[in-house]
């Protein structure tokens, strides 16, 4: 019962703390990731203000992910400084009460940060970036046809590798120079040359023109030739999708990351980036549990802490773990760290310095 109550104590003296933590990391970081630019391209470039709140607000949940753990560390720093200035850490002690059995509230509730912060970037981010990038490119194609060179694309089908697009130049939602590689099981079977391919809003398709199709045998040899003069081809991709590029791991959930990966491996490319990416995605949710266990200790180590000291404290902790993360990604990209270990090394790092400075509190 006497530790039931403690849970619930600490939890309350977390969740102010918390909250305070989200409402000003979200209004530092949102102002300096992304608002800005958006503010210029309003003024410079006249984009639509509400255009650019659509995409600022769609932005957001990617800005998120890395608040959680903000928050974490702040409302675990702040509250055991509280805890520790007004002596009732040494209450809880003569009443038998360790140092590692008050963490737990805190653990736990890294721990359900963690978990929430996964499942959040998981479902919103990816879709909620690619509304972003989709309404910054309509809206730039809008303002003004877009020209683009040598546009390759590929499109998986259950993991397996069904058609390859490529066009020599792309203007607007006309493309020149127009290939379409169609594989079945893993061979191609067809293959689609045209001199032009348009976007037909209304019927969601591409008309190609001027072509001729391909039609392969299984060992490889043409089995027929099919020339015409327009010819319309339902392909999921519309011409955002194509002036998207190469996508990006953010726009990706874990499963549509590996998928891509995997395709990137068939294609030959270097996959070490996306691995570590692909790590990053567990990596950086779960560092709300890693911020627990060193803001408790921190907390303990000084004077009571005020909001401003708190954030101050937190923002040092912060780049600290960035710079670490900047540091073991880039030499994992150099291939000296195994992508795994490129994106845990950090969190590894960061709880090791909370349980030992944890052990010389409860030492003392």
């Amino acid at each position: 019962m006497i530790f039931r109550t403690v849970d619930r104590y600490i939890f309350r003296e977390l969740l102010e703390p918390f909250l305070f933590g989200l409402g000003s990391f979200t209004a530092i970081l949102s102002s300096s990731m992304g608002l800005l630019e958006l503010v210029r391209a309003v003024v410079l470039k006249g984009m639509p203000v509400l255009t650019a709140v659509q995409i600022f607000l769609f932005r957001l949940p990617g800005i998120v992910v890395y608040i959680f753990p903000m928050a974490t560390l702040l409302a675990a720093l702040m509250a055991f400084s509280r805890l520790s200035h007004d002596s009732e850490v040494i209450a809880f002690k003569a009443h038998g009460i360790s140092l590692y059995r008050l963490i737990v509230p805190v653990l736990a509730l890294g721990l359900l940060v963690s978990f929430l912060n996964l499942t959040f970037s998981e479902i919103v981010v990816p879709a909620a970036n690619v509304a972003a990038k989709d309404l910054l490119i309509v809206t730039a194609a809008t303002q003004s046809p877009k020209l683009q060179k040598n546009v390759f694309l590929p499109e998986l089908e259950r993991g397996e590798l069904k058609r390859i697009f490529y066009a020599g130049t792309m203007k607007g939602e006309t493309m020149s120079g127009v290939i379409v590689q169609e594989f079945d099981q893993g061979k191609l079977a067809q293959l689609i040359n045209a001199e032009e391919a348009a976007w037909q809003k209304d019927k969601s398709q591409w008309l190609f023109k001027n072509g001729i199709i391909y039609i392969l045998s299984e060992t490889g040899e043409y089995k027929h030739l099919i020339k015409f003069k327009e010819q319309s081809i339902a392909i999921k991709y519309t011409p955002a999708d194509f002036f998207v590029g190469d996508r990006n791991p953010d726009e990706m959930n874990m499963r549509q990351l590996r998928e891509f990966i995997a395709l990137k491996q068939k294609m030959g490319a270097d996959i070490t980036d996306f691995n570590i990416q692909l790590n990053l995605k567990m990596a950086i949710p779960f560092a709300s549990l890693v911020f627990a266990l060193l803001g408790a200790p921190l907390g303990l180590a000084g004077r009571r802490t005020s909001g401003s000291v708190g954030l101050g404290i937190s923002i040092l902790v912060i780049f600290f773990y960035y710079l670490v993360t900047s540091v073991s990604v880039a030499v994992g990209e150099l291939k000296f760290f195994a992508p795994g270990l490129a994106a845990w090394l950090p969190n590894v790092i960061t709880g090791g310095l909370g349980w030992y400075i944890l052990s010389r509190a409860a030492d003392q």
